[in-house]
């Protein structure tokens, strides 16, 4: 039945999205923004989550298995061989998300926040589970730190690092519209129309939910998962703290106010974030002079 087939006919549409085909890919995603999302409005939405499981074909998680039963045969999501698994195919994967969260509302886009967080940042803090498995392994002795086979350490890493990525990104941010800022919409909108005076006012309350969220929610999930990550030295560290230092960036204020009560994490924070910022200005570095390096021995 067409109920029971969604699953899996929505990841096909996706999967489609990132066809290297344009006229497939322009297709999928006229189908995906006019006839399905005008009958099903929270169908991208509801579905993000999953598919950040299913495009990485993270198959020992019970997401990717509810994703599957909905796809037909209960055991996997199937693309006929076009995989987007794996490091080849973290650019299509993103230009998947990408589009997803440019048809979104912003109140769906805060639903999807918290999801990410709470199902896959906080599932990589749970006791068991192969989210939480790949956390406890460090940069070196992937054997001897976990039994599990290299396909499910890769698949559940690239879930990890996906959602941070997402969560880091700027098509996420509440009042966000491709290059648009939700502070020049609200700007542009004094002395405008009353209809445009309830559009900034909306978006402004929604920025504080937004701003809440992360304080409440998400904060305290990073700060945990540092902690494990610090631990195993795992390499998954470094995307954390570049969404921990964009947090820092954007509301530096709020992340001091809500961490007032503790300010030893908050100085480990600060310190932390300033020592990240600045082995990542060296690497920068180191990788220009080796780029000239190699231009001179080439020019040689």
């Amino acid at each position: 039945c067409c109920c029971c087939r969604r699953g899996l006919f929505i990841h096909r549409f996706l999967a489609a999205v990132a066809d290297e085909d344009g006229e497939v890919s322009c297709l999928a995603q006229a189908a995906l923004r006019g006839p399905l999302l005008e009958k099903q409005p929270n169908l991208l939405c509801n579905h993000f989550v999953g598919a950040v499981f299913v495009f990485n074909s993270c198959k020992a998680h019970p997401i990717y298995a509810a994703e599957a039963s909905g796809g037909g045969n209960g055991l996997i999501v199937d693309f006929d061989g076009a995989s987007l698994a794996g490091s080849e195919g973290s650019h299509r994967r993103r230009e998947v998300y990408e589009m997803m969260l440019a048809s979104m509302t912003d109140e769906q886009k805060l639903e999807v926040t918290a999801r990410l967080a709470k199902e896959i940042l906080g599932g990589a803090l749970e006791t068991s589970g192969d989210l939480s498995a790949v956390c406890k392994i460090p940069a070196t002795g992937i054997k001897c730190a976990t039994r599990l086979p290299g396909d499910r350490i890769e698949a559940a890493t690239n879930v990890l690092t996906d959602a941070l990525t997402i969560l880091a990104s700027p098509e996420i941010k509440v009042g966000r519209k491709g290059s648009e800022d939700a502070e020049d919409e609200l700007a542009s909108a004094n002395g405008s129309r009353p209809d445009q005076q309830r559009s900034a006012h909306k978006l402004r309350l929604l920025t504080k939910i937004s701003r809440k969220h992360l304080m409440e929610i998400v904060i305290p999930i990073l700060c945990n998962l540092k902690t494990v990550l610090e631990g195993s030295r795992s390499p998954l560290l470094k995307h954390l703290m570049r969404y921990l230092g964009k947090i820092f960036r954007s509301y530096k204020s709020e992340v001091q106010e809500h961490l007032a009560n503790d300010p030893i994490l908050l100085q480990e924070l600060g310190y932390d974030m300033r020592q990240y910022e600045k082995k990542q200005k060296q690497r920068d570095k180191d990788s220009i002079l080796q780029a000239e390096v190699v231009a001179d021995e080439d020019a040689v």
